[in-house]
């Protein structure tokens, strides 16, 4: 008896069946989890930024919002956790049908499979397995990188002893607040005929199109609370470091590329804890 595709979710490698033990309307997979972020938000050159971008999108401000996670607790993970990085910009996808704002993940950077493969293979994630340690704080000064290959790539400090400026704080709150969902642009690579030359392998998609992940929208049957702490607003720093083939051989694009998004200057950094709900299933392509 041969192994039979059924409709549910399968991921690779599919030989041992599709995921139906827990099953999306498990509310109990739903449960929030804690997650204690430092974000920075910095304007750099507008050019080659779009330069990066899927057409399908236009690029709003020229601005790079990091964020470092640490999660807690997460329900769909049995309360495992895990730390990592969203790497984002603010665009605007106007189709035949969809039109509306949401940041752009150019790249995720997360410390285990799971998170990783879950969010790569099914919803299209632009995610990667990097080292990153947890979030260090000594008096409001938090410090964290991330390595591949134990060579850093990223390094970022948030001080919340510097304030930001009211002015750049009320940014930050606009573009953040103004932001649909999360969009991601799913592609995946196809592989050639057997009449077709090597050279052609990867060479074309499979499957290539936008998707997006909309902000949680708490049903009013939702048995959980949910809810973030007040922000700390601060300053920081942010340092890029290029990586080459022998540092970092196949993810080494993701480090040269992320070098060229040089910080012209800081817009504003804060430090804030959150619920997370964990609901993934609600993303959708946009058309």
């Amino acid at each position: 008896m041969s192994l039979k595709f059924e409709k549910k979710p399968y991921f690779m490698p599919v030989f041992f069946g599709g995921e139906d033990e827990h099953g999306i309307n498990d509310t109990s997979l739903h449960s929030p989890a804690d997650i204690n972020v430092i974000s920075l938000t910095y304007e750099t050159d507008r050019e080659v930024l779009e330069g990066m971008i899927p057409e399908c999108y236009e690029l709003l401000e020229p601005y790079v919002n990091i964020k470092f996670c640490e999660f807690f607790g997460c329900s769909w993970l049995a309360g495992k956790g895990y730390t990592l990085i969203n790497i984002s910009c603010p665009v605007h996808f106007k189709g035949e049908r969809d039109d509306m704002d949401g940041d752009l993940v150019l790249t995720m950077f997360e410390n285990h499979p799971d998170p990783i493969i879950g969010g790569r293979d099914s919803m299209g994630y632009a995610k990667y397995y990097a080292e990153i340690p947890l979030i260090e704080n000594l008096d409001g000064k938090f410090s964290c990188k991330a390595s591949a290959w134990g060579k850093p790539f990223l390094e970022m400090t948030v001080d919340t002893n510097i304030k930001a400026s009211e002015e750049d704080i009320e940014e930050i709150k606009r573009v953040e607040g103004r932001s649909k969902g999360k969009f991601q642009y799913k592609y995946i690579p196809k592989v050639r005929e057997k009449d077709e030359p090597y050279e052609a392998n990867y060479c074309t998609p499979d499957c290539a199109y936008p998707v997006v992940l909309p902000a949680f929208e708490k049903p009013e049957d939702y048995p959980y609370e949910l809810g973030a702490s007040e922000s700390e607003w601060g300053m920081g720093s942010i340092k890029w470091t290029a990586t080459d083939w022998e540092d970092w051989p196949h993810g080494w694009r993701f480090g040269a590329g992320l070098a060229k998004l040089q910080p012209k200057r800081i817009i504003a950094t804060r430090h804030f804890t959150y619920k997370d709900p964990g609901v993934y299933y609600t993303c959708y392509i946009l058309r």
